[in-house]
């Protein structure tokens, strides 16, 4: 990983947690905190807005109503769809965790064992060869995609047939894994991610040259509304958080061209 690129990592992602949820909200509270010295006014607005746009988004009600818009796009991959010879699985890292002391410090994250889950049961139906795509953090010993590989086949007993493991970004993941699967002979992606991330990543893949087949998985906009829906939680602003953050990086996409 070249220094250009660690620097590009770093900036784009101090950029995106500052912009985004949570960290925005709490920078306009602080703001308004040290402004309301001075401009009562302002610095009063500030706090209100802040604590607004918290409260809002870590409403379940809320984090269900803006993934209903991906949802209702990208409806799950059913058993009658049919699939072509030439096809394979692609699954998209979606994170690791560090600190897993259980796991020799480093595993997969949440995100991405609900993807691996999903591409272990549609591999078991359909037969198909597995890509995992996820490359090395700054901050890790080991890339994404061979840790994806360990709880494929350890936990999941699921062969990979093909690993990427250079990728920084969603960019990336089709970058790199099209040259791979064409080498192979492979004419369709059947593209395993979540709902939310499945319109930025399809479109990317399809820019590269290859089809694709959505498998998307991590629905949960159509949850029963109780009276739980309308009380702020911290799940909800992780929820919301994330469905910001895709729809952020679809308009950076679209300004990159």
């Amino acid at each position: 990983m070249s220094e250009l690129a660690v620097l590009g990592f770093w900036a784009k992602k101090f950029a995106s947690e500052l912009l985004l949820l949570p960290a925005g909200p709490l920078i306009a509270i602080a703001a308004g905190l040290w402004l309301s010295r001075t401009r009562r006014r302002t610095g009063g607005g500030l706090i209100v807005i802040g604590l607004a746009v918290l409260t809002v988004f870590s409403l379940p009600i809320v984090a269900n109503a803006i993934a209903a818009t991906s949802e209702v796009d990208y409806p799950p991959l059913g058993p009658d769809v049919p699939l072509p010879p030439n096809a394979a699985i692609v699954v998209l890292g979606g994170g690791m965790q560090q600190g897993a002391t259980d796991y020799g410090g480093e595993t997969v994250n949440a995100v991405t064992l609900v993807r691996l889950r999903s591409a272990a049961r549609l591999a078991t139906r359909t037969r198909l060869p597995i890509l995992v795509s996820g490359g090395r953090l700054p901050t890790t010993k080991t890339s994404e995609a061979e840790q994806m590989v360990d709880a494929l086949e350890r936990d999941f007993h699921t062969p990979v047939r093909w690993v990427e493991k250079a990728s920084f970004d969603t960019r990336d993941n089709a970058r790199l894994s099209v040259p791979m699967l064409e080498a192979a002979g492979i004419r369709t992606a059947v593209l395993v991610t979540d709902v939310e991330h499945m319109r930025r990543s399809r479109a990317l893949f399809e820019a590269e040259g290859m089809p694709v087949i959505c498998a998307p998985t991590d629905y949960y906009a159509n949850a029963t509304t109780t009276p739980l829906s309308f009380v702020p939680n911290s799940n909800a602003l992780r929820r919301s958080a994330w469905s910001l953050h895709e729809r952020a990086g679809r308009l950076w996409n679209l300004l990159r061209g």
